[in-house]
């Protein structure tokens, strides 16, 4: 009872720990959601305005140059010139231009207004009022005409302005008869026509010439005090504040027109949008917070008995009874646990009475990897002697393909582990004949086995390691070398022995292969004597092992010494 009453006065280790990671998490979450909320509204905004922007430009161009190409035909079809150059030379009367132009302006996005001079600069024809087609029009005129002759044959376009609001898009066309300059022909676009046609809902629009004349402008808000028939927007800011309010802007150029195209979206600043959603989101946060602590008190602290209860059983199967069965009734998942940790400490229990088979099986299973690691190297070696046979001498190519048939079989079949000495040995003396032949008079091998010994089993290719070893070794510092292979029975040890007159070894470095070959850990230099002495260790214990002898420059002799107590025929 005292144990229960002190868990509900004190919190456990384990109930602060979960409730101060929680507490962070939920931290995270709230600030993370935040961010998240605020990098929405800046990204969703900002791509919008760019759809938005990018579509309203499509528009504009679209129309304006529907408007820039309907009028710029009239001008120059055919037939209408030469009724412009009749007009001048008093051949026909002003009131068919008058007519051409109403029956375009019938049809036409933007109705014009029609000056037709001479060579002199009078006016011939217009269909202007005599209101609008004031001195300063006609001194406008005058130049603009001027201009268009200097600017060729194309069209000439400007702006004039009157009024300071209603800016007047002039396009000018020099007539010419058999390239003599008979006059000009003016058409102004009435600028209150463009609203119709440019008028993109809630979006804004600024279109000027390459002088930065304004065109058309659908805000006159959008334009400075001081600069009423100007606009130089071209400074790569993308948003821009005009008289204090905030826009999204754009431009576009059309070169062939040498116009350019401003598109202006009211883009209020998102502080206060996003500064909402924030305590909406801490807010939120908050609440969720007061609720999920409560829950996470009560979850807590039944989680914090059952682990405390849980702890103090597994203390009793550690210190005083191993064979103790955790009973633990929360019904909740330490229950299930505790169930669990039964079933593990029963399953130890048992596995601890097969700790001796269990180190007899490791013992073999090391045995097995050493062998199987010799096997790719014998391999190797076998191979690439035979590359060089083969390519050497042809001629004995017949029986040297025989002799690799049988050498080539007999290492790769993995179905025997121990094998006779005798079989082992009809093995190495093909091995050898191969290496005679690739060598010739530079190598040589003698054979010395006593009878008794061949009836004994051995591991499988046990001496190829060795033999490989005398051969590349042996020939480094001499240009001719001879193997002895020999074999005795001494009490219940088998010897046998591979000796070479080759270069020998220095005697720091047979200490060195001693300590190598007797080393466990394997190694990955010299590992070739270190798996042999290991693999003779596992299997026939009882002192058996290897002994490395060399004097430098006469000799290099292995001896292996295998306990055969159990090991006969």
């Amino acid at each position: 009872m005292d144990y229960r009453r002190a868990l509900k006065t004190e919190k456990s280790k384990f109930q602060k720990e979960l409730e101060k990671m929680v507490s962070k998490r939920i931290i995270i979450i709230i600030l993370i959601g935040c961010l998240f909320f605020s990098v929405a509204i800046i990204v969703i905004n900002s791509v919008s305005q760019e759809v938005n922007s990018e579509r309203h430009l499509e528009v504009i161009s679209t129309n304006f140059l529907d408007v820039y190409q309907s009028t710029a035909n009239f001008l120059k079809d055919k037939d209408n010139i030469q009724s412009f150059l009749y007009c001048i030379k008093n051949e026909k009367s002003p009131k068919e231009i008058n007519y051409l132009v109403s029956k375009y302006n019938v049809e036409a996005k933007v109705d014009i207004n029609l000056i037709l001079i001479n060579q002199e600069n009078q006016v011939v024809m217009t269909n202007f009022s005599a209101e609008d087609m004031n001195l300063h029009r006609i001194e406008f005129n005058r130049i603009a005409a001027k201009n268009a002759r200097e600017n060729g044959t194309g069209i000439y376009t400007t702006v004039y302005f009157f009024k300071a609001d209603a800016p007047e898009y002039l396009m000018m066309l020099p007539l010419y008869d058999q390239e003599t300059y008979c006059g000009t022909v003016a058409a102004y676009l009435k600028n209150t026509d463009w609203n119709n046609c440019l008028s993109q809902g809630q979006y804004d629009t600024i279109i000027t010439n390459e002088r930065s004349d304004i065109i058309y402008c659908s805000n006159n808000s959008l334009i400075g005090k001081n600069a009423a028939n100007k606009y130089i927007g071209k400074d790569g800011s993308k948003y821009v504040t005009l008289n204090g309010n905030r826009y999204f802007r754009r431009s576009k150029d059309q070169e062939n027109e040498n116009i350019c195209i401003y598109s202006f979206i009211y883009s209020p600043e998102n502080s206060a949008y996003m500064l909402i959603g924030v305590i909406t989101i801490l807010g939120l946060g908050a609440v969720w917070t007061i609720m999920f602590f409560h829950m996470l008190g009560v979850m807590s602290k039944k989680t914090s008995e059952s682990v405390e209860l849980l702890v103090k059983e597994i203390r009793i199967i550690r210190k005083k009874d191993t064979n103790h069965e955790i009973i633990l009734r929360t019904g909740d998942e330490f229950e299930e646990i505790a169930e669990q940790i039964n079933k593990m400490v029963k399953s130890i229990n048992e596995l601890n009475h097969k700790n001796v088979e269990l180190i007899q099986i490791n013992g073999q299973m090391e045995m097995q990897n050493l062998q199987e690691r010799m096997n790719p190297h014998f391999i190797y070696n076998t191979l690439d002697n035979i590359k060089y046979l083969i390519v050497s001498d042809p001629i004995k190519a017949e029986n040297m393909i025989e002799r690799f048939t049988h050498i080539l079989r007999y290492s790769i079949n993995n179905t025997k582990k121990r094998v006779l000495l005798q079989e082992d040995m009809v093995y190495i003396e093909d091995y050898l004949f191969i290496q005679k032949i690739r060598f010739g008079n530079r190598f040589d091998y003698t054979i010395e086995i006593d009878k008794v010994c061949e009836q004994f089993f051995i591991p499988k290719l046990l001496l190829q390691p060795l033999l490989e070893n005398s051969i590349k070794y042996g020939f480094q510092k001499k240009t001719d070398i001879h193997i002895k292979i020999g074999g005795y029975m001494q009490k219940e040890y088998l010897y046998l022995m591979v000796e070479d007159d080759g270069a020998g070894q220095p005697k720091a470095t047979v200490e060195m292969l001693k300590s190598i070959t007797n080393r466990e850990k394997m190694e990955t230099k010299h590992n070739g004597l270190q798996n042999i002495n290991r693999r003779i260790s596992l299997e026939y214990g009882k002192e058996s092992g290897m002994t490395i002898e060399s004097q430098e420059n006469e000799f290099f002799r292995v001896v292996l010494k295998l306990w055969m107590g159990d090991n006969g025929v």
